[in-house]
């Protein structure tokens, strides 16, 4: 299929947003959302209702990147930019008769399975929200910010239920911001993480697959990691609806 002629990118000066933008610049007509501006970039604080709404119209998709990136922060850091900005960007979108959603879920949905026995970490199976992980020397926990992640879900999939919204939730591997290669990811995040590593390439494969595919239902969750070897994030779901096809194994040099 091909792109919608027209995208929506929320979080477009973030890790993600930026890397994705350059992906469709010139394939498609891009509107562009941050709460910083830069050129061609529109300034919103999607976490207060406002005329930033205007820009949803004629969109026929939006990719929702924007939110507290940080996974170990608290209800007060997370509250505005990953709920309340999240529910405008689904009303907005709604009000508009945009046709696709793709919301920017995370593998901190499913990471009380870390410690669990070594099972497929499918889309099927029930949420486990928190991780305990180990990021710039100190001990973290993800509890607060796995819940925004999944109740954006739920939102997701209320308003395919009951507005019509094609919705794709997205259950982001590790992206790093930057070189996101191999050599260059932290040893402190240990094997869990590197194990749920999605590589730039496959990550812009993957949000072109979710922008193009036809979906056998309007609500949908996907694992998106690469094709990391003796990795438990089963990606056949995005495989065989999306037409998902990673190139890049953390395990494997390039």
């Amino acid at each position: 299929m091909r792109l919608p002629a027209c995208v929506l990118i929320t979080g477009a000066c973030g890790n993600l947003g930026m890397k994705l933008a350059r992906h469709l610049q010139g394939r498609t007509r891009l509107v562009l959302l941050d709460r910083v501006g830069s050129d061609g970039i529109h300034v919103a604080d999607l976490s207060c209702w406002g005329d930033w709404v205007r820009y949803f119209q004629g969109v026929e998709a939006v990719v929702h990147l924007a939110g507290d990136p940080v996974a170990y922060h608290d209800w007060p850091e997370l509250l505005g930019p990953n709920v309340d900005a999240m529910l405008n960007v689904y009303e907005a979108a709604a009000m508009h008769g945009v046709r696709r959603f793709i919301f920017a879920s995370s593998n901190h949905v499913m990471g009380g399975y870390q410690d669990g026995p070594p099972v497929p970490i499918t889309e099927s199976l029930p949420p486990k929200p928190g991780l305990r992980y180990t990021a710039d020397g100190a001990e973290r926990f993800s509890g607060a910010y796995a819940a925004t992640k999944l109740f954006g879900e739920r939102v997701g999939r209320h308003y395919a239920l009951t507005r019509g919204m094609e919705v794709i939730a997205v259950r982001i591997g590790w992206v790093w911001r930057g070189i996101n290669e191999p050599e260059h990811l932290p040893a402190e995040r240990g094997q869990w993480f590197r194990n749920m590593w999605l590589s730039d390439r496959d990550f812009l494969h993957l949000m072109e697959c979710c922008l193009t595919a036809s979906l056998p239902e309007r609500f949908l969750i996907v694992n998106g990691m690469s094709a990391n070897t003796s990795m438990r994030w089963d990606l056949t779901t995005a495989r065989t609806i999306l037409g998902y096809s990673p190139q890049d194994d953390v395990h494997r040099a390039r």
